[in-house]
């Protein structure tokens, strides 16, 4: 396993701030490596969206209904049950973010939220 450095000036911001927060500058770090991960993620999967939408058209005529894994901008994989897709793409690529989306006529799914003024709204 690899040693993290950290520079000095950043050690002793991170001391400072840890004993603010009453803790540990581990307890930091994994916090700010834990955001960084998800953020990471979080735009890889909007770019998978992006690239989904993108070829809607060509899925919705050969996949209508079934689950497709998208990664990297390109279909990997397919298959009407859920569960199945999921298990084979994540032995395939282990804790990579890929897309899993079912297609369906619309490429952008509407989304009902109801409030407890309006009765719903779309988003």
């Amino acid at each position: 396993m690899e040693t993290i450095l950290l520079r000095d000036n950043l050690q002793k911001t991170l001391e400072q701030e840890a004993r603010l927060e009453s803790k540990t500058i581990n307890e930091i770090v994994n916090e700010a490596v834990e955001n960084y991960v998800r953020d990471k993620q979080r735009r890889k999967i909007d770019k998978e969206i992006a690239a989904f939408e993108t070829m809607h058209v060509e899925l919705k005529r050969k996949y209508l209904g079934e689950w497709v894994a998208i990664d990297q901008g390109q279909l990997v994989d397919h298959d009407a049950d859920r569960v199945k897709l999921y298990k084979r793409v994540r032995a395939q690529f282990g804790r990579k973010s890929v897309l899993i989306r079912q297609v369906q006529e619309q490429a952008v799914e509407e989304i009902w939220i109801r409030t407890p003024s309006t009765g719903k709204i779309k988003v």
